[in-house]
């Protein structure tokens, strides 16, 4: 009789491992060959990795077919229904762990290390909300970390259980390093003060009519997603909107200081357009350019 053999490297109960901020839940890890079948499946609420180690194999997501070869992976997203293409007649050998990251509602300690930590981990989350799943060929020798974890789940040495979480931990960090972009963060010493830099970045930069939120998350290495809930958490506003005050704001110096046309004033402040500036500027100030100007022109010569 058929049945698919089990080379389970995980015990029946989930592993929680802490990583500060976050914990990973590891609820399933296991090692396939080509005579496990699959059905479609789905996790509502957690991530799922296969990695393959030999050969290579079909996954069908969502009614896609997708290839992979030996030291390829395909990390999921929560949700997304998947589930491998049974073929027996093709030798293959492939590695799955069921994964999610639960936020800790306090952190085990704070300091700067604590918020690169946690920078990193929400880049993740915000790619992968983007992302319905991520194909990537292996460049970390994440393969010996699934042969570390067989070693340690059949011999059962002194303290196999603990090392067994870290393993975990790694293989997932690993994996997802391959194709996550460098994150700038302080590993030691004081926090970085992400306020001041995206404000130093916006006075260095306003002028550029171009600037975009792809430019911000490009310059410090995060996700725009997260870039701009940073800047709804520091300055209660959006990257677009926080951008439009910084060039209204430089706009009042030039309305009150130069002569310079509506049009000269709109390229240095870097709207596209006088009309743009004019809108915008009543927006935001109650008040059009030419009722500002005057007002401030005659304060000034009272002065």
């Amino acid at each position: 009789m058929y049945h698919q053999p089990l080379h389970l490297l995980c015990t029946s109960y989930a592993q929680n491992i802490c990583l500060n901020s976050y914990d990973l839940c590891v609820s399933y890890v296991e090692q396939h060959d080509e005579n496990t079948v699959e059905f479609p499946h789905v996790h509502p609420k957690e991530f799922e990795i296969y990695y393959v180690q030999e050969g290579s194999m079909e996954q069908v997501v969502k009614g896609e077919s997708l290839s992979l070869s030996a030291g390829e992976f395909l990390i999921l997203k929560q949700g997304v229904t998947h589930g491998t293409l049974y073929t027996p007649n093709r030798k293959k050998s492939y590695f799955t762990l069921v994964f999610s990251l639960q936020e800790r509602s306090v952190p085990c300690y704070k300091n700067g290390l604590a918020d690169a930590e946690s920078l990193h981990l929400k880049a993740f989350l915000d790619m992968m909300e983007e992302r319905e799943y991520i194909i990537c060929k292996d460049t970390k020798s994440c393969q010996e970390y699934i042969r570390q974890m067989a070693d340690e789940f059949c011999q059962k040495s002194w303290g196999w259980f603990y090392k067994l979480q870290f393993l975990y931990a790694s293989f997932v960090l690993s994996v997802v390093s391959n194709f996550m972009p460098p994150i700038q963060t302080t590993t030691f010493g004081p926090a970085r003060n992400l306020p001041i830099e995206f404000t130093k970045f916006l006075h260095a930069n306003y002028p550029n009519p171009d600037l975009s939120l792809q430019d911000v998350a490009d310059y410090f290495y995060m996700s725009p997603r997260h870039v701009n809930r940073l800047f709804k958490d520091f300055f209660g506003a959006s990257l677009s909107k926080t951008l439009t005050q910084y060039r209204i704001n430089y706009a009042k110096n030039y309305l009150i200081d130069t002569d310079f046309s509506v049009d000269e004033i709109a390229v240095k402040v870097g709207f596209s357009s006088a009309s743009t500036l004019s809108r915008l500027f009543k927006e935001v100030e109650g008040m059009t350019i030419s009722e500002y100007r005057f007002r401030h022109v005659q304060r000034k010569g009272g002065q």
